[in-house]
């Protein structure tokens, strides 16, 4: 694949074929994924899914991939508040409503499971979680400097099980109580003395 500009014509129509994997999975799970769908839910030619991709192993990897990305975006420092601030910020995103939808939800039951079907895919998002409990720790070392680099990987995986937790409470619909008392248990987690 050649590499072109932000913004560009062929960036656009890149981002809209991993934008129509994302949906395709979100509404049809893995099953619903095909070089076909995937031009079609697009808007694109066939051929530029095929130029672009090799199939659907590199497909749904790509998506994969793209979900990385905005879950490390969660957890990077984004202004020059205090690391605590920085922190409680990070962990109250999780909860933020663009993350509570039932096509979001839903996607990431279908990523979670896509570990299952794949071994490129396992690969994928043992990487990716790694990568995030990385980022959340070095936001919990940041705000907390007297806790051990072992403490601070042990609260990350531990506000990472909460978070996901959350995530299956709120695909169940169940009141958004439950969600801020999950996001005060991860704040509780991480800044613990």
């Amino acid at each position: 694949m050649t590499s072109s500009p932000a913004g560009s014509p062929e960036k656009d129509r890149h981002e809209r074929i991993i934008d129509a994997v994302l949906g395709l999975l979100a509404h049809q799970g893995i099953s619903g994924v095909s070089m076909r769908a995937v031009a079609r839910e697009a808007g694109v030619a066939l051929g530029l899914v095929n130029y672009y991709f090799d199939d659907k192993v590199s497909l749904i990897s790509a998506a994969l991939r793209r979900i990385e990305e905005q879950d490390i975006a969660l957890v990077e420092r984004t202004s020059r508040a205090s690391p605590e601030r920085q922190l409680r910020a990070a962990l109250r995103r999780v909860a933020a409503p663009e993350f509570l939808t039932t096509e979001y939800l839903s996607l990431r039951l279908q990523l979670w499971s896509l570990a299952q079907a794949h071994e490129e895919f396992a690969q994928i998002n043992t990487a990716a979680q790694k990568r995030y409990r990385a980022g959340l720790a070095a936001l919990i070392r940041a705000a907390r400097p007297d806790l051990s680099r072992a403490e601070c990987n042990k609260r990350a995986a531990d506000v990472d099980v909460v978070q996901n937790g959350m995530w299956l409470t709120a695909l169940l619909g169940l009141d958004k109580a439950s969600l801020r008392r999950a996001v005060v248990r991860c704040e509780e987690i991480a800044l613990a003395p």
